[in-house]
């Protein structure tokens, strides 16, 4: 997205988020709200997008029902958003990130900046790497000692080529030097299997996904600036002293381009009554999750931050 487009998106949206609440907002849905996930039930973006759903029927006083419409990474669920009608009333929740790094991955139908609105952020995927819980490896000083030793023999487990797993794992072994060989499974349940039965040396799964599994892999670094207050015991790989680029996968919330400001402002103030709830923290915590919001304007600079710092990842991946 140029840049002129980006502040065109960014001002118009910020005319419309500074509504103090619902009650304020003046469109009302009359018919349920379809939310599409453009991932299967089960993984972190569909918890984020059951959890928004059932916030927003709260507060839109109508259903808002989950379709689960999975493939080509989060795309056909976009492209299916996009040809909606701008009427407030089909909506989609997705991981941001990972739509923006399959966008520069490869050619696909949607783009994530001019194709679609985005209304806010929700929360945040974030990398961890991890072995199994009987690896040689009990740090994260030893795995990168040993694939130091002997380049390209360990193997590493990731979602699928170009997806955010995959960028962030790869950024990680470039930014100190390594190399590893990666082998990408269909979903982040799969790579978890992979791990816990030794068929890779390590992963780099989301922090999550380790939550009810402690006694199975072991995390050994966050790839992040903090640690995660649900897996506070994991150290970040800057505090162990290796090097790192930040590359998370916001997860955001969409409409199809063309809304009326007063549906957007609903929308938007739905969404952040949602996300600063105490239910949708709670909701969340059970599954190794935390909310984390952004409006509209942040959201698209958040996700265009994040192009920018992806771009030559996924260029030498090509």
């Amino acid at each position: 997205m140029e840049r002129r487009n980006f502040l065109k998106a960014a001002a118009a949206l910020a005319g419309i988020v500074a509504a103090p609440g619902v009650a304020q907002a003046q469109w009302r849905p009359r018919r349920p709200v379809t939310l599409i996930v453009p991932f299967p039930t089960g993984g972190g973006t569909d918890a984020y997008g059951r959890a928004v759903a059932t916030g927003l029927r709260e507060r839109l006083g109508v259903p808002v029902n989950v379709v689960n419409k999975p493939g080509g990474g989060g795309v056909n669920g976009a492209a299916e958003l996009a040809r909606a009608r701008a009427d407030g009333l089909t909506l989609m929740v997705t991981t941001g990130g990972a739509l923006v790094m399959g966008a520069l991955f490869k050619s696909i139908p949607v783009d994530p900046f001019d194709d679609i609105a985005t209304l806010g952020q929700a929360g945040s995927l974030q990398a961890a790497v991890a072995v199994p819980f009987d690896s040689p490896y009990q740090t994260l000083a030893d795995l990168f000692d040993a694939i130091r030793a002997a380049p390209g023999s360990l193997r590493w487990a990731h979602t699928g080529r170009g997806a955010f797993l995959h960028v962030a794992g790869q950024s990680l072994l470039d930014a100190n030097e390594l190399a590893a060989t990666d082998v990408p499974f269909a979903g982040g349940g799969k790579v978890r299997a992979a791990l816990i039965g030794s068929q890779v040396d390590f992963a780099v799964i989301g922090i999550h996904q380790a939550a009810g599994f402690e006694q199975q892999m072991r995390v050994l670094g966050l790839v992040a600036p903090q640690r995660y207050a649900l897996q506070a015991d994991v150290p970040t790989v800057a505090e162990q002293g290796y090097n790192y680029e930040f590359i998370d996968t916001p997860i955001t919330m969409h409409a199809p381009n063309g809304l009326k400001d007063e549906t957007a402002q609903t929308l938007m103030a739905a969404l952040h009554e949602t996300v600063s709830s105490p239910e949708f923290a709670k909701d969340l915590a059970v599954q190794g999750l935390l909310p984390a919001y952004l409006d509209g304007p942040a959201s698209v600079g958040r996700l265009t931050e994040l192009r920018d710092a992806v771009m030559p990842v996924i260029q030498s991946l090509k």
